[in-house]
């Protein structure tokens, strides 16, 4: 069946079809089903099929389906109100995905603050576009053109971050709490101390919230947690709940640096895709989904901290990284076997889970159980 598509994944690649969904439940060809604490690379926060997601983008594809960018449409004029009334932020740019609003981002820093170089985190990840990958640790040598003037300094470092800062530096990107890493969290403080330290050296602080925002952690964005606001702030994965869209924030003083014509997209900020910001929205908020993502955070973090081989369990809300004393891959695979879909990481002991926010706290306490007996029929741990 998959003949014709190119194997971009490998043996990382799913050994089954995944062709119907409810809530947090997959089910594949062979009729199987999973309780999904993948979230699909962290985007369905609202689970699969949401009926008042599916009724706003049946309705708007009634209405119009789709519409130049050239022109204003009543549904993006509604979403952007909305997004940037959630986030705090002023203004936005509708995109595609996260490599594309991070590709903004970084242009947009470059363009308002007359420098060059962008100051990014060892293991941090923004994207796989040429542009993104500039500031991306892991995948750049998989491509031979430069990627841009990138300085890279351990995340959570702040000395290193004082020595590369200098007068030539556009900005600085980092993810609040890393999320491909491994849900990696920093040192109290340092996110304030860097959004300090780089305003104190004129540069602009992009925030990547990609992953961590749309209220998966419980706040709208995580930098939330910290009273933290970037200059520029992109987000996506949960932002349509499945639907392809994402989204450069910034502030007034940001976008008053932007030229027409100097960002582009055809299908950024169609209707369609701004229906399902809108519903997303409107369900987060109608049916308190931060509310119940801190519960599922917390329901996981009691079921798994006790277990045998866990060190130690990260992050909060539906978005947790639980660190183990041995290799993530046999668990993870001896989870799909029992019906659980979770996610591994860059770290490779760590299981990332991103569950939507409407996961069943019974069914965390099962995957608790799951995993108490994967890591007792697991290998010895290793060092």
């Amino acid at each position: 069946m998959t003949q014709h598509l190119i194997d971009n994944l490998g043996p990382a690649a799913l050994p089954f079809e995944i062709c119907s969904a409810e809530g947090p439940l997959l089910w594949d060809t062979r009729g199987r089903s999973y309780w999904d604490f993948y979230g699909g690379h962290a985007v369905t926060l609202l689970g699969q099929g949401h009926p008042r997601w599916i009724e706003a983008l049946a309705q708007q594809a009634r209405q119009l389906s789709f519409f130049t960018t050239l022109g204003p449409t009543p549904v993006r004029s509604r979403a952007a109100a909305k997004l940037c009334g959630f986030t705090g932020m002023d203004q936005v740019f509708f995109v595609n995905s996260g490599a594309e609003a991070n590709e903004a981002a970084l242009k947009m820093a470059r363009k308002a603050t007359g420098r060059s170089v962008v100051i990014a985190m060892e293991n941090g990840f923004h994207g796989r576009t040429m542009g993104a990958l500039g500031a991306t640790w892991k995948y750049r040598e998989q491509h031979a053109l430069p990627h841009g003037d990138t300085r890279f300094v351990p995340f959570g470092d702040l000395d290193a971050l004082k020595a590369a800062l200098g007068d030539d530096v556009a900005a600085v990107i980092t993810e609040p709490i890393q999320g491909i890493a491994g849900i990696v969290e920093p040192p109290a403080g340092w996110l304030e101390n860097v959004a300090q330290l780089t305003r104190d050296a004129g540069a602009l602080l992009i925030v990547d919230e990609v992953q961590s925002g749309m209220g998966r952690m419980g706040v709208p964005l995580a930098s939330d947690l910290v009273g933290v606001r970037g200059d520029i702030v992109t987000v996506g994965k949960g932002l349509g709940a499945g639907f392809p869209v994402a989204a450069c924030l910034v502030t007034t003083a940001v976008a008053e640096t932007v030229s027409p014509g100097e960002h582009g997209t055809t299908f950024g900020g169609a209707p369609l895709a701004c229906a399902a910001v809108e519903a997303t929205l409107d369900i987060i908020e109608d049916e308190q989904l931060m509310d119940q993502a801190t519960g599922v955070g917390e329901a996981l973090r009691e079921t798994l901290t006790s277990l045998p081989g866990v060190v130690s369990v990260r992050g909060q809300g539906a978005w947790i990284g639980v660190v183990l004393d041995r290799s993530a891959k046999p668990i993870q695979q001896a989870l799909m076997e029992a019906g659980y879909l979770v996610g591994t990481a860059g770290d490779p002991h760590v299981l990332r889970l991103a569950p939507p926010a409407a996961m069943p706290l019974w069914v965390c306490r099962h995957l608790g159980a799951a995993i108490d007996q994967a890591l007792s029929g697991a290998v010895s741990a290793v060092a």
